[in-house]
């Protein structure tokens, strides 16, 4: 096991890359085409959100599948959903932009098709993050959940830059090419991924309840994260144009490029360099992580000029660079080793509820005030920060 453990960990690692670029894509590409497919931004809220309302649903239940069903199996019925979703899902903005379908159907179909990617999907990352459970001691935990969050900040990095390479065949053939990635990714671990050996006790499956008081703070700040992550995300096009002044479509797409490749480079340097020499605790790890989170968004609210939009997704990146791996960590190490599949799951599913309502939110207090997401983000993020730094965070034992 330990010879094949490398490749096995490199498929998993690719597959996680090429979910986090469609992640990327579907924001730098996507988000941009909205108005001129006559969709509103709470449309938009709302079908961003629309998968991960069953995400919230079917990952727990993925995480849970995968003691009895195995870790390999689910990870590639998650990959396979994910092919097919984002395949349906860019022919039917394709049919938008030619003309076939009104804007009013149109939602109502881009609505339907992200609730079913969201179904399948939900397989992937609570599969990938018990496989790494079940594949690391707990000295060793936090710096593999650090490689899983690295490969969604890497896939974060490559996904502007490959719709920016293949945006010139036409707007959407970026999203057709991001599920032909995911179809090979499948095929890979198809022929090389092995079952891992898992951490199992003997009797029924274990299953977790959500306030449980041991994984409940990881949760919460799982929740938190990904709702300001994913609702600043989605008034960032708008709050650019209205900001700054800009009115050109490709001159908006290409500043949030930007501020999306700051972001995901520093998380990425965080995760793949820094967490891999640094050995320190998911504790310290969360005090720093949301303490550079509230920063950074009063830095994107109140900063002057497009350049401290940049470096608050920057010090954003940062911030999750260390927050992923030790929400992860933290409520792997919390529960038994039966509990593992069960707590991925809800992992999983916590940042799914958090994209649920950060968009909706996001996109109905803009209109208000255009720095009330990162505001009310901001404050969110420091009433976590202060929680963390009261409750007793599990500490990994040396292997």
């Amino acid at each position: 096991m330990a010879a094949s453990l490398p490749r096995d960990r490199l498929i998993l690692l690719v597959g996680l890359i090429t979910y986090g670029m469609g992640q990327s894509l579907l924001f730098v590409i996507f988000a941009p085409l909205a108005r001129q497919l006559g969709i509103e931004e709470w449309q938009l809220g709302f079908i961003i959100a629309a998968s991960n309302v069953m995400l919230a649903f079917s990952a727990p239940r993925w995480g849970t599948a995968s003691q009895s069903l195995g870790r390999r199996r689910v990870y590639l019925i998650g990959l396979g959903g994910y092919t097919l979703g984002y395949a349906a899902l860019a022919l039917g903005v394709q049919a938008g932009l030619w003309g076939w379908i009104s804007a009013g159907p149109l939602f109502v179909l881009l609505l339907v098709l992200r609730m079913a990617y969201g179904i399948v999907v939900g397989g992937v990352s609570p599969a990938a993050t018990a496989y790494i459970a079940d594949t690391t001691d707990e000295s060793s935990r936090a710096q593999g959940m650090a490689l899983v969050g690295m490969s969604g900040g890497l896939g974060t990095i490559l996904g502007p830059a490959f719709g920016g390479a293949l945006a010139f065949v036409s707007p959407v053939f970026p999203m057709y090419a991001a599920a032909l990635l995911a179809a090979a990714a499948g095929f890979w671990a198809y022929a090389g991924l092995r079952e891992p050996v898992r951490h199992v006790q003997s009797g029924p499956t274990a299953k977790l309840r959500v306030f449980d008081p041991r994984i409940l703070p990881y949760l919460v700040g799982w929740f938190v994260v990904f709702g300001v992550f994913t609702g600043i995300q989605t008034i960032t096009s708008g709050f650019i144009a209205d900001r700054f002044g800009l009115t050109e479509t490709v001159e908006i797409q290409q500043t949030m490029m930007v501020a999306l490749l700051s972001m995901a480079f520093v998380t990425v340097l965080v995760q793949a360099v820094v967490l891999q020499r640094w050995k320190t605790t998911p504790a310290t790890m969360l005090k720093l992580g949301f303490g550079v989170m509230v920063i950074a968004l009063l830095v994107i609210a109140w900063g002057p000029g497009v350049l401290a939009l940049y470096v608050g997704y920057a010090l954003f990146g940062f911030s999750f660079g260390f927050c992923a791996p030790a929400l992860n960590a933290a409520g792997s190490l919390s529960v038994t080793a039966g509990e593992q599949g069960a707590v991925a799951g809800l992992l999983s599913a916590a940042p799914t509820v958090g994209m649920i309502f950060g968009p909706i939110l996001c996109g109905l207090v803009y209109s208000v005030m255009p720095s009330a997401p990162m505001l009310g983000g901001a404050l969110l993020t420091a009433l976590v920060w202060l929680w963390f730094l009261f409750i007793k965070v599990p500490d990994p034992q040396p292997g």
